[in-house]
Parts: structure tokens; sequence; C-alpha cells
């Protein structure tokens, strides 16, 4: 048969995968692109540099499959100041981030995306940052902009199905997900436990969902001080099972969000 059009069963949904003719046939069914953002730093001794790429990405492409939105290259380099005490650590400064981040979106908007969602893999560390991306985005670029943290759309997941006492970096969570997604990647043999100091400030806690009521940071001597390992906390206890229960909450919150979205745009 002859002159037939070519038609794809499954739409793309990776944006560096297609051609800008698909890009903007792509935009027609869904204007809501999703965006990994992490860092490239150390992890400890069991797992890579990448997780806080790996885990925003895998779990945005899970998304994308079921929801039909967008999904961009990652980025790659954060803010990761406090982790250059270990080699292969990669930080930019917190403006250089901001506007990076911020005109990787506004370029997208020009070709037709209207919401975006910052899936943050390099939670809490570069929360600041990407909250006030977000508000610039939505009140001076008229997007529909949201930062994601992965450790807000797990949380219920990850609160129930916990072992250990304390979960702050390349711990019990991280440490689950990387299991779950990418076991070769992640070397159990050389986990250990490390407990954080106990002399803790007031209001200040190392823990993914503890008593963190002030804003704080670690430079990289500190937290040299704190983890020879370079992690803080126990990923002995991280299990396949708890992973695939914080990757399964995830993409079904941040697929409530895209469905949502969808919905008030019409698509």
């Amino acid at each position: 048969m002859t002159g037939a059009p070519d038609v794809d069963p499954e739409p793309p949904y990776r944006l560096a995968e297609m051609t800008w003719p698909e890009v903007e046939a792509a935009v027609e069914r869904s204007s809501t692109m999703l965006l990994p953002v992490g860092s490239t730093e150390q992890h400890g001794h069991h797992l890579p540099l990448g997780v806080d790429v790996y885990m925003p990405e895998a779990i945005a492409e899970r998304v994308a499959e079921r929801t039909g939105c967008l999904l961009a290259p990652p980025i790659w380099f954060g803010v990761s100041p406090h982790h250059t005490f270990k080699p292969g650590t990669f930080t930019v400064e917190s403006e250089t981030f901001q506007r990076y981040v911020r005109d990787v979106c506004v370029s997208a908007g020009e070709w037709g995306v209207e919401s975006v969602l910052l899936l943050n893999g390099h939670y809490l560390a570069q929360d600041p940052e990407l909250d006030i991306v977000v508000r610039e985005l939505t009140t001076e670029h008229d997007l529909r902009a949201f930062h994601v943290p992965l450790v807000s759309v797990f949380e219920d997941a990850a609160r129930e199905s916990r072992e250990s006492a304390v979960s702050f970096h390349a711990a019990e969570f991280e440490t689950a997900c990387m299991r779950s997604l990418f076991p070769e990647l992640v070397r159990m043999d050389r986990a250990e436990r490390v407990d954080p100091p106990d002399n803790a400030l007031p209001l200040t806690d190392y823990d993914a969902y503890g008593d963190n009521r002030v804003g704080w940071a670690l430079s990289a001597d500190r937290m040299d001080e704190l983890t020879p390992a370079g992690h803080i906390g126990d990923p002995t206890v991280a299990t396949v099972e708890t992973g695939d229960r914080l990757i399964e909450e995830a993409v079904d919150n941040v697929s409530g969000l895209v469905g949502a979205l969808a919905g008030s745009a019409g698509e």
C-alpha cells in the first residue's frame, strides 16, 4: 500500500529522540513537560555519582509512558558545594543553576510547552533554588511551573516502610530506589551505617523527614567531619521492595498532577 502516512502506534515522548516536526506534533498532544533535575556528586562507597539524576529520570520516564506528556533531557549538574570533599563531585553556583534551569524551561515555552514539572532528585539541597525558578517561570514567563522534590512524592511510602531512624544522604531511601531501578549500579557489599552526631542543634535534624524546622546548610569541611564514607544514615537496611514502593508512589503522584494539568488545559 502506497501513499499511506506513517503512524506511530506509540507516540514518542522523549524530546531528545524526536525530530522537530515530531516535537511540533507532540506539543499538540501534550503541552506538559517533565524536566528531571539532579546533580552529579559523591554518594558514598556504595552508590554512583549519578543517583540524583538516575532516579528522577527513571520516574519521569514511567510518568511519560503512562500519561503521554513530554520528557526533556535531564540536567546533570546542580548545587553541590558541600560534597566537593570527595572526588567526582561537580557543582555550579546557585545563580548559575537558577538561570540555566529557567532558560531551559523558557525556551520550551517558545515552542508550545505550557506546563513544566521540575522533578528534583537532589532534594533538600537545591530546593531553595528551584522554588525561585518556579516563581519566576510563573510570574514572568506565563508558564505553569511546579517544583517536585522526590522526597515529597514518595513520602507516605517512605514513612510506612522505613527501617532506619535516619536517612539523609545516600542512605535507606536513595539506596532502595537505586536497588529497584538500577541494581547493577549498587554495591551493597560496600554499604555501611553512618550515624549523625548526637549534638545536632535544636530545630535541625539529619533526616529527610526529621525535625528540620529552620533553614540550614552544610559546608564541604563540615561534611568531611561528619562522614568519612560520604553518606549519612543506614543504607544496609535498604531493600528492593521498599524501592519498588517508593517508585510506584512517586509515579502515581506525579502522573496524577500531569493528568490534572491535561484536564485543565483541555488536552
